[in-house]
């Protein structure tokens, strides 16, 4: 089993060795916190200011690749309580945790939960691990995937059955304004797209300067909303990482490497990482929305000025595995997609 950081026993005074990450990858040089991404009003779209929203969430997409939304739906209260449920389950005792905590395959095709430390590779052979344990699951629309979810917290279904809901309306809403940014006809993601949740749990950490909560990545998904309290969360721009100052109440989005071939190379998929701290324990809460399973440039992009600069390919047999093998080398798993000029 898994050695979960969470069911350490006590406040360890130096990071274990294993958990030591290579120099090159290290936190060394300090991350400008004060310039935040881009803060869209969601709110907005519904009204006469849809299309300054969509310009807005375009611009933030080529410029930072992340964003963050307000008004944007999801209640204060669900928020806070699915937190509070996420917290509370990484804080039961290991023995309570223990079923779910194993290895996890390198597959996409995983559905019940699994709780796992440092990375989705595995474990045993990792040269070294992350700070952190993350807890994984599918959110399917029919809601059956239920059952093998956490049954403690006793109120851990519903609460997160609701949450997940809720924030499957949100990213329709977004990929909507995609869609409409990008040109294509309305309804273009309105499919039925995956959805996992994957929380990570990054405990306080005797030296923040030798290891990592997550080394650098670009997802593999279409887009990922992200609850955070805690700051942690680092992009890389301009060759320099800034920090994602956590404002209350707003969710975080990124666009995944899937979105850089439907938009044929419009919009990147910017690399970010998470970084740990001394006095502070960080759970973040992400929704991962997975695309179809043929992914390729959108038709209605392409002609004689725009050929496709990618061959379509599907996400879960001929991607995935790409991704799980090099994704630490940012945009690599996309290489293999790629149409020579």
């Amino acid at each position: 089993m898994a050695d979960l950081i969470s069911s350490w026993p006590n406040k360890l005074d130096a990071v274990p060795p294993k958990y030591c990450i290579p120099m090159h990858e290290r936190p060394a040089d300090p991350v400008q916190i004060g310039e935040r991404i881009p803060v869209i009003d969601l709110g907005k779209a519904m009204g006469e200011e849809r299309p300054v929203v969509v310009q807005e969430l375009m611009k933030a997409f080529e410029e930072y690749g992340f964003f963050q939304v307000i008004n944007h739906g999801v209640s204060d209260d669900l928020m806070k309580e699915a937190m509070k449920v996420y917290k509370e389950f990484f804080s039961l005792p290991a023995e309570e945790k223990a079923s779910y905590a194993k290895d996890a395959a390198n597959n996409t095709a995983r559905g019940a939960a699994t709780l796992y430390t440092s990375s989705a590779k595995h474990y045993d052979s990792e040269e070294h691990r992350y700070w952190r344990d993350v807890l994984e699951h599918s959110a399917n629309l029919d809601g059956k995937d239920k059952v093998t979810w956490p049954d403690n917290p006793p109120r851990y279904r519903e609460v997160i059955g609701s949450y997940s809901d809720e924030v499957r309306k949100l990213s329709k809403i977004i990929l909507g304004l995609v869609a409409e940014g990008l040109g294509l006809e309305a309804g273009f993601f309105d499919k039925e797209l995956g959805q996992r949740m994957l929380v990570n749990h990054y405990p306080a950490c005797p030296d923040p300067s030798l290891t990592l909560g997550v080394g650098g990545h670009c997802d593999p998904n279409l887009i990922t909303i992200i609850q955070q309290e805690v700051y942690g969360l680092q992009l890389l721009k301009d060759d320099k990482w800034i920090g994602v100052d956590p404002i209350p109440g707003a969710f975080v989005v990124n666009s995944g490497l899937p979105i850089t071939v439907i938009s044929n190379g419009k919009l990147a998929s910017v690399a970010h990482r998470v970084v740990t701290n001394t006095t502070h324990s960080r759970t973040s809460i992400g929704t991962f929305i997975c695309p179809d399973d043929i992914v390729g440039p959108a038709k209605a992009l392409l002609g004689p000025d725009n050929p496709p600069r990618f061959k379509s390919f599907k996400w879960g047999e001929e991607f995935m595995p790409h991704y799980l093998s090099k994704k630490s080398v940012y945009h690599a798993s996309l290489e293999p997609f790629k149409i020579d000029a």
